[in-house]
């Protein structure tokens, strides 16, 4: 898929420079032989290239096209029109090995190194031409032409090559991970040294602070996949090594990595290292169970008690996070009527919306394929943990959009996790088979079936509704607690 739109690409930006040429008459040329046009010395190469993909898309004449097409060739074989056609030919490929001989004859002909000395446009094209060319080498495990290729591009090619080959394979177990550390080592150190290399500005798209911020994000994204790998591997020093990379906006920004740098610390003996951690992770509002269990411990081998830990906690919140939180919540406060539903919950019995009009009810569609679903867990089980004695708050956990024994795969991933949660199980829609009827009913008022989606009810109306997660626990309780306690608030 990846090549194809790499493919339409280059056809798009072709197409581009061939028909913005509306003072020369391509129809006055509907008949005339390739010889004729290229004896003429009023007809300039923009012209005649424009006339290629004219005979080759109006006229349907292939054989006049390829041939004006090999006669630009030939004229400058090393110019920008010959650069492109190559590009698309490489793109053409039907296999790994068919893409790598095509790949590699291309950057021989055109090798980047002379391009980078005279850069004519075309950024794109090399790009490309790392992208599907680095792709063929990994699938083909040809691992060492592809740290060479790789190494030779800037920030934001080889930032690409890592994020679709290293992170696909880490995520999903493609190659073993001893490997893949010898694969990604030099790139995500090669990575740190180009991250300010400017790649990705683009005029009318990224201005050059706007360009260092996607670098920036883009290398955090690739620093915490490397650092799930280094501690997959037990390589836990040399994981607390790259925390500093971290740009300004990235670090503690991510409760997950947060969790793994406080258990490497702990690993390697530098305990006195993790409360100040920890209390920095707060400040950013991404902390997770495990991380404020620690926190608190640490305060009650300090304190002997926890007299003033809550009060504690609330000093190292950031008046500033909070306040964007709250902005965040109050655009998604709504107030419509929903249709009013039972569903069946897990362990027998049904549950009917119908009994929740003197609560507040918080709901949360999700399903076991859903990885941002299972990520929000944490933090859904802290609100319920929060909310577990408040008679006038409810949190339900609606399984939805699942198949086979849907039933049995929800309670049994809740169960081996030790989530306590109100599970309940979407209905199967009559007309469709599929499980989400209730889920369905719900769709035109945000008009979006993505999940995890989180609502709130009160009084037979949806208050508040949110798309996604953030990858924070304390920042997912943060948000549905300040719902909460603003319908309470209401009179």
């Amino acid at each position: 898929m990846k090549f194809r739109k790499s493919l339409l690409l280059a056809g798009y930006m072709f197409g581009q420079a061939v028909t913005g040429f509306a003072q020369f008459n391509q129809d006055a040329f509907k008949d005339a032989s390739v010889q004729e046009i290229t004896q003429r010395k009023d007809i300039s190469q923009k012209d005649m290239e424009s006339l290629v993909h004219y005979f080759r898309f109006k006229v349907k004449d292939e054989k006049r096209a390829d041939e004006l097409e090999g006669w630009l060739v030939k004229k400058n074989p090393k110019g920008p029109y010959a650069r492109m056609m190559a590009f698309q030919y490489t793109q053409k490929g039907k296999s790994n090995a068919d893409l790598i001989e095509r790949g590699e004859a291309f950057l021989k002909a055109f090798p980047i190194a002379e391009w980078n000395n005279n850069p004519q446009g075309q950024e794109f094209i090399y790009y490309s031409t790392y992208r599907t060319l680095g792709a063929a080498y990994f699938d083909a495990k040809k691992f060492d032409k592809f740290n060479a290729l790789a190494l030779t591009g800037n920030f934001k090619t080889e930032n690409e090559l890592f994020r679709w080959n290293i992170m696909r394979a880490y995520v999903f177990k493609l190659v073993g991970y001893d490997s893949l550390y010898n694969i990604a080592k030099p790139h995500i150190n090669d990575l740190v040294a180009k991250v300010k290399d400017g790649s990705y500005i683009e005029h009318g798209v990224f201005t050059a602070e706007k360009a260092q911020e996607n670098a920036d994000e883009q290398l955090d994204n690739e620093l915490g996949i490397y650092i799930q790998l280094l501690n997959s591997l037990a390589k836990y020093k040399e994981a607390l090594t790259y925390y500093q990379h971290f740009s300004a906006k990235g670090a503690y920004s991510h409760a997950e990595i947060n969790e793994l740098h406080m258990q490497q610390l702990e690993k390697v003996g530098q305990v006195q290292d993790i409360q100040p951690l920890l209390e920095k992770c707060v400040k950013a509002n991404a902390v997770t169970p495990a991380m404020f269990d620690k926190l608190k411990a640490l305060y009650q081998e300090k304190h002997k008690n926890l007299d003033g830990y809550e009060a504690y906690v609330a000093s190292l919140r950031s008046v500033d996070e909070q306040k964007q939180l709250q902005e965040y919540a109050k655009e998604h406060f709504m107030n419509e009527e929903y249709r009013p539903f039972a569903l069946e919950q897990a362990g027998g019995g049904m549950v009917r919306s119908s009994d929740w009009y003197d609560k507040i009810v918080v709901i949360d569609f999700w399903a076991t394929w859903c990885k941002p679903c299972i990520a929000a867990f944490p933090g859904m089980q802290m609100l319920i943990d929060k909310y577990s004695k408040d008679s006038s708050v409810g949190v339900y956990m609606i399984g939805t959009m699942q198949y086979g024994d849907y039933k049995k795969k929800s309670e049994d991933y809740v169960k081996q996790q030790g989530f306590r949660f109100n599970l309940l199980h979407d209905a199967v829609n009559k007309e469709t088979g599929e499980q989400d009827a209730v889920f369905k009913t719900f769709v035109p008022f945000f008009k979006s079936s993505a999940i995890p989606r989180k609502l709130v009810l009160k009084d037979g109306l949806i208050r508040y509704s949110t798309e996604g997660y953030s990858g924070s626990p304390s920042k997912l309780v943060d948000e549905l607690s300040y719902v909460i306690e603003t319908l309470k608030a209401e009179k």
